[in-house]
Parts: structure tokens; C-alpha cells; sequence
């Protein structure tokens, strides 16, 4: 998700995005996740265990908010070292905004009662959609990925993906003893985690999922000017032989949304039905992979990166001529 601001204003944006989504966060983790005893893992599971442990020998002052800020607070000066500047300031802006939303959603008589079932499906989707705010505008809030940052510098061969999952499940596997009935809220448990964890992903990665198709054709020329002219999206093209047939055949390559799938099916059976075609699905993409209606603007911009040298050289010939002239 990217917005046309300056750069100047950017990093502002981003911290108030990642308060935004740690509000969101507060309110599935007060309102659904915490009153049903039901944990996603993460250190917010972890401050619901302490607190259940702390009740039950009688100390009832400290709330999950509060444990969960003094979990972290402890934790951010060790991983201080491994996290970059902008990246520290906003771990320190989403932990205290977490912290400050669950006690405030906690204060609040809202009165808000479903099911365990109802609430796992909800609380995991906030707590999803909160997340995915939160990492795809750079932020985070503590826990799981400061111990993660931590644990990757003492073995950088382990990935930050596989330190949270197992971070995660060693604290779901504590809630099953530590928690009034734990076993019987483990389906809940899971269903507000799975649901939590595509949230977050359908958040970062965007509903518009970008797909590589790969169209193996002896007709490059014809295919590939279809596909500009109807869907507006550039094709690379690679020269390959069949190990088969032996035969030369070009590959191209195109990037487009799900929602063009069915039209380049189309294109491409229309224009060379003996072609060979084959996708996959694409995380990231960097450069100009333009819509139609952001084609006009990048050849204007193009045009303009053209003209600009011509007319510099032509000035400073200019002002050369003139210097000639006055010394003659």
C-alpha cells in the first residue's frame, strides 16, 4: 500500500499507520481474544498466561497490558543493536500503542459477549488485519520479532518466519496448562490463529495478488503485441530451444493481476493455440509494471528524461558560439 506523499512527510505516515493498526490490534485482543482466554502466540499470549498464572496465587493489580509492556521494555534494549533506527523508533511507538489500546479497550464496559467460536473468528481477523497495518507500514509491535531480531544475529542462517512460528507455538503449548481449560479452547485457539495469520497476509500483500504467466510460442510477436495492446502489460521475451523437438521457441514472461487471468487465456488461445502455458504466483514487484491508466504519465515522464540532455547540450553549445563570437 503506497500513497502519493512526500518524502519529507513519510516516516510521519508510517508511525501514524502503525498506531492505527495497533488499535486494532488492542480492541480484538480486549474485547474477543482475552475475555474467551483464547491466544494467538506472540507476547500478548504470553502476557495473558502470566496474568492467569498471577491470579491464581492472588495478584490480580497487574493487567495483561502492563505485563506485556514490561516484556517488552526488557527485551527492546537487548535488541536494540539489531534493528535500525527508524525501524527502533517505531518498535517503540507500536509496543507503547499496543500496550496503551488493550488497557484502554480493557477499561471500557463495552459489554461485548459471544461465543468462544464467534470470538476466535472475529478476534483473529482483527488481530489479522492489525498486524498487516502494522508490518506493511514497517512497524512492529514487539514481542515475537524483537526476540526473532535477537535470535538471528546468534544464528543468521535461521529465517525471521521460522523464529516467530516457533515462538508462537512453544506459547500456545503453555496456555494448554496455564489456562483454565486450555485443552478444550485449543480448537479456538487454532481457528483464531489461522484466520489472524491469512488476515495479516491478505493486508500486506493487497487483494490485487500479482500473477507470472510463462508462454512458451513460435509466435513471440503476435502474442506478446495482444498482450500490450488489450492488457497493457510489457512482455520480456527469452530464446529457448525444445529438448524434445529441438525446435527454437521464445518464452515470454508477463506480470499481471488475477483479474486479467481470464482475458490473457484468451489472448494467447486466440493467437497461437499450440502455445505452452504455465504460472506462478509473484511476492513482490519493483519497476514500472504499469496499469493503462498510468501509461500516459510514465511516457510523459520518459519524454521529458529524453528532452532534458538534448536541451542542455544545445544550451551549452549556444553559450559556446556566443563566447567565440564576442573574443573575435
Amino acid at each position: 500500500m503506497y500513497f502519493n506523499i512526500s518524502k519529507k512527510w513519510q516516516f510521519v505516515f508510517d508511525i501514524l499507520m502503525v498506531v492505527v493498526g495497533t488499535v486494532v490490534m488492542g480492541f480484538a485482543f480486549s474485547i474477543f481474544l482475552e475475555p474467551n482466554n483464547i491466544s494467538t502466540g506472540g507476547f500478548s499470549g504470553l502476557a495473558m498466561i502470566i496474568c492467569s498464572l498471577l491470579e491464581k496465587v492472588g495478584i490480580t493489580w497487574l493487567t495483561s497490558s502492563l505485563v506485556y509492556l514490561i516484556l517488552n521494555g526488557a527485551l527492546f534494549f537487548f535488541a536494540l543493536k539489531a534493528l535500525g533506527k527508524k525501524f527502533a523508533i517505531k518498535a517503540i511507538v507500536g509496543i507503547l500503542a499496543f500496550s496503551g489500546a488493550m488497557e484502554l479497550f480493557a477499561l471500557i464496559p463495552l459489554e461485548i459477549t459471544y461465543e468462544p467460536l464467534i470470538s476466535a473468528v472475529y478476534g483473529g481477523a482483527l488481530m489479522g488485519v492489525g498486524v498487516g497495518i502494522v508490518v506493511r507500514f514497517g512497524g512492529s509491535t514487539g514481542g515475537s520479532d524483537l526476540v526473532a531480531s535477537i535470535v538471528r544475529n546468534k544464528r543468521p542462517t535461521w529465517t525471521i518466519g521460522k523464529i516467530v512460528v516457533i515462538i508462537d507455538m512453544m506459547v500456545i503449548f503453555l496456555s494448554l496448562f496455564a489456562i483454565d481449560n486450555g485443552m478444550e479452547l485449543l480448537p479456538y485457539t487454532i481457528v483464531a490463529l489461522m484466520i489472524a495469520l491469512y488476515a495479516t497476509d491478505f493486508v500486506n500483500e493487497g487483494y490485487k495478488q500479482v500473477r507470472a504467466y510463462y508462454i512458451i510460442t513460435q509466435k513471440p510477436d503476435e502474442v506478446s503485441a495482444e498482450l500490450m495492446a488489450k492488457l497493457s502489460r510489457g512482455c520480456t521475451a527469452t530464446k529457448v530451444t525444445g529438448m524434445h523437438s529441438k525446435e527454437e521457441r521464445y518464452v515470454l514472461t508477463c506480470l499481471i493481476s488475477k483479474f486479467q487471468i481470464s482475458t490473457l487465456k484468451r489472448i494467447v488461445a486466440d493467437t497461437d493455440d499450440k502455445a505452452f502455458v504455465y504460472s506462478g504466483t509473484v511476492g513482490e514487484v519493483m519497476g514500472s509494471w504499469a496499469r493503462k491508466s498510468e501509461l500516459p504519465e510514465i511516457e510523459k515522464k520518459k519524454t521529458v528524461k529524453t528532452q532534458t540532455p538534448s536541451t542542455k547540450k544545445t544550451t551549452k553549445k549556444s553559450v559556446v558560439k556566443d563566447i567565440d563570437t564576442k573574443e573575435e
